[in-house]
């Protein structure tokens, strides 16, 4: 048997503890000890019996002996959560082979005298959050009343709270990237030393965040701009868990962020076009008025497109396209990288796309056709584009073009590969690009808005 405490499980609650109690001891996980169990657990304490933090606790560990109605007094409150902890610490055991506990599989379950005041060997939702309380034996696995978890991982959740994040409900972060989650504990755990510093308690880390999507990004993109690593190489599975864990109307939301979106995140700053980025998210925040704009924290909490999109898995070219100012955001290499990354869109497709783009640039700024961009930009449907690049191709022979401007197989197998289904996909990678390459003569060509209105009700009739 080693003489190891704690190892990760594969548990949020657990897992994220872990991280807290190494970072508060300064250790590495698998050096911890039990007089450092002992002496972050009297720092817990502490830090719990405060008025902000013990406020957290109701949606946390309910009826915890801190918050419980029933304890009398700060001080017995203080006398009776310290037992319970203590009496976790001396019973935990080094990590085994195998065990009952349904964390770790490494240890077994113990009984504990202090455990809801009566003693128990499993827990409920008042030291495991979401896990449901004792007299509801048909939410535990095979009817038992409650959660069998080892001492030592029932330490460990005790402190998930540190490196938990506020945003109106919980939001807590896992990985299975180590790199990830020490980067992220040590800033959680560096706020509440700051509040232990300060004498200034305010609960768990919080940056005045109340839309769950949009503070998954920011504390991913927090990370992955505030550290030098090389995250791109990292292909980590990280989950967030938005949750409540009161008496009543307990609930959770998990929100994935898949490795393909994190890697294109952690690419993005070394880009050339990292403000183009930027640029695109802004677009994704709805219904806010830039002009009145004058600082973060008034569209910060506005659903972002973008993100939902991203943690969805939905397209969001639309938003690298600019079509008022005839624009493309963050242009083709970034786009590319997009494609590649994250939606996985073959490199023959993207490079097919990308050569039609360029003849179809080619032909209207050599025939100075604003009508056909026009009709380009606002074909509403597969049929209306199909039959506007059949009309382009007669038109390029009739001018002499060298070559055709694309093949059958090209047609069939990289622009519209689903047919109607991948048509606006096309539409707007191939609008893209034109933007991109055509952009000084556009601007040039002064385009008026009674143009664009004039050839918005030619395209059904002429196409």
């Amino acid at each position: 048997m080693s003489e190891i405490i704690f190892d990760f499980t594969g548990n949020p609650f657990v897992d994220a503890g872990i991280y807290a109690i190494s970072q508060w001891a300064g250790k590495k996980p698998g050096e911890l000890n039990k007089d450092d169990m002992f002496k972050s657990a009297e720092d817990l304490v502490e830090i719990y019996i405060t008025k902000s933090w013990s406020k957290v606790l109701y949606s946390i560990f309910p009826n915890n002996p801190i918050i419980n109605p029933s304890v009398k007094g700060k001080e017995k409150k203080k006398i009776a959560y310290s037992s319970f902890i203590n009496e976790l610490i001396n019973k935990s055991e080094y990590l085994g082979d195998s065990g009952d506990c349904i964390a770790c599989g490494r240890r077994n379950i113990k009984y504990i005298e202090t455990n809801g005041g009566k003693g128990s060997s499993r827990f409920a939702k008042d030291k495991i959050p979401l896990s449901g309380s004792k007299s509801m034996v048909n939410y535990f696995s095979f009817g038992v009343d409650g959660a069998d978890y080892c001492p030592a991982c029932a330490f460990a959740v005790q402190f998930s709270p540190l490196v938990t994040y506020s945003c109106v409900s919980m939001l807590l972060m896992h990985s299975n990237s180590n790199k990830l989650m020490k980067h992220w504990s040590k800033k959680a755990i560096n706020n509440v030393r700051g509040q232990l510093l300060s004498n200034n308690y305010t609960g768990c880390f919080d940056e005045g965040f109340k839309n769950p999507k949009n503070a998954v990004f920011h504390i991913i993109q927090n990370i992955i701009l505030k550290q030098e690593e090389r995250w791109h190489n990292e292909t980590p599975s990280i989950n967030f868990y938005y949750f409540t864990n009161y008496i009543q109307g307990p609930n959770l939301t998990i929100y994935s962020i898949p490795a393909t979106v994190f890697r294109f995140l952690a690419y993005i700053p070394q880009h050339e076009k990292f403000g183009d980025w930027l640029r695109i998210v802004k677009r994704g925040y709805r219904y806010v008025n830039w002009e009145k704009v004058k600082e973060e924290s008034e569209y910060k909490n506005r659903e972002n497109m973008v993100y939902n999109n991203l943690l969805e898995n939905k397209s969001i070219i639309g938003f690298f396209i600019d079509r008022k100012n005839k624009e493309a955001i963050g242009g083709w290499d970034l786009m590319s990288h997009y494609l590649e990354e994250v939606i996985k869109m073959d490199k023959k497709r993207i490079e097919t796309i990308k050569n039609v783009a360029d003849e179809l640039a080619t032909y209207i700024k050599t025939e100075e056709d604003l009508k056909t961009l026009n009709k380009l930009e606002m074909a509403s449907n597969y049929k209306n584009y199909r039959n506007l690049l059949r009309i382009i191709i007669k038109k390029r022979i009739k001018s002499g073009a060298d070559g055709p401007l694309f093949t059958f197989d090209e047609y069939i197998t990289y622009l519209f590969p689903e047919g109607y289904l991948s048509y606006k996909e096309t539409q707007d990678l191939i609008l893209f690009r034109i933007y991109e390459v055509l952009h000084d003569w556009i601007i040039q060509q002064g385009i008026s808005e009674e143009l664009i209105n004039q050839e918005a009700e030619e395209v059904e009739e002429n196409v």
